[in-house]
């Protein structure tokens, strides 16, 4: 009957842990304009490169508050853009610029000056 006790007191005990753990944490913030999150340093394309550009000349700092969340904003576009590139090249249809479209055209335009109707 002791065991039984201890190990409810335990589950007890184990269950406020967990609330105030989630209780003590700091709110997300989802505020446009608050510079401890790594969405403003993204939506923030000046503030974002100047503060890289301070980071990169200012290498002890880089570790730490605005610089890092810049950087890592910094992280997060070139890896959204290094995969926005590679999708590019999978489109379909002809490329008005490609080698391919300018014989279509002129294929076309052959055509039309061959074929001048029925009279």
């Amino acid at each position: 009957m002791k065991g039984f006790s201890f190990i409810g007191l335990l589950a007890v005990v184990a269950i406020i842990a967990y609330s105030a753990k989630s209780y003590f944490q700091p709110p997300v913030s989802h505020d446009p304009n608050d510079r401890t999150t790594v969405e403003y340093w993204v939506a923030h394309t000046g503030d974002r490169t100047a503060m890289v550009s301070f980071c990169g000349q200012h290498p002890e700092k880089q570790g730490s508050g605005d610089c890092a969340l810049a950087i890592q904003a910094q992280s997060e576009i070139d890896a959204q853009g290094s995969s926005a590139k590679s999708t590019q090249g999978n489109t379909t249809g002809v490329d008005q610029a490609s080698g391919e479209a300018n014989d279509q055209l002129q294929a076309q335009q052959d055509s039309n000056t061959l074929d001048q109707g029925s009279p």
